[in-house]
């Protein structure tokens, strides 16, 4: 799945392919890892979530994150490679009102919109190119991850594929 502009039809299917492989992984996870899963789910928008989406647009928020949650609510993978966390646009917008924008380079700033499972955080700059902090720290160096917030979504894409086969392969071991 590839494109080149985040839109709510890109986004649609692209939450149902994550979705559709979430489901493979979940039914065999407590089988070839011996312990159950936990929340991994991509939340679809609801009325709440585009209110807070609507805010985000109002605090000079990259445009490309309000379209995502315009669609996507939250993102919780847990299980996959280190964990992966798209925060809801309230927590977004809480994290703005507290901290305010992060500074990833000299010249620039971004909003931080998601984490993983070790503290690390992912910030979306206005140019919507995504960094990722080097520490767990909003106080510390970022580094650029991915070019576009639809080349983000994409890795993580990728990277729920690659722990579905892992999963996959994990369990027939189990079975054999």
């Amino acid at each position: 799945m590839t494109t080149s502009d985040l839109a709510a039809d890109w986004l649609a299917a692209w939450q149902r392919e994550i979705t559709a492989m979430l489901e493979q992984t979940l039914a065999r996870f407590e089988t070839a890892y011996g312990y159950p899963p936990g929340d991994n789910d991509v939340l679809v928008a609801d009325d709440q979530s585009r209110a807070a989406a609507a805010r985000l647009e109002g605090a000079a928020v990259p445009a490309a994150l309000v379209t995502f949650y315009s669609s996507i609510a939250e993102l919780q993978l847990p299980d996959i490679d280190h964990g992966y966390f798209i925060h809801s646009p309230d927590l977004v917008l809480d994290h703005l009102t507290e901290y305010g924008p992060v500074r990833l380079t000299d010249d620039r700033t971004g909003i931080v919109f998601g984490s993983d499972g070790g503290g690390m955080l992912f910030a979306l700059d206005q140019s919507g190119q995504v960094h990722r902090s080097t520490t767990a720290s909003w106080l510390d160096g970022f580094e650029p991850t991915a070019p576009t917030l639809t080349q983000f979504l994409e890795q993580l894409c990728r990277a729920t594929a690659a722990f579905m086969d892992e999963t996959k392969r994990h369990s027939a071991t189990e079975h054999s």
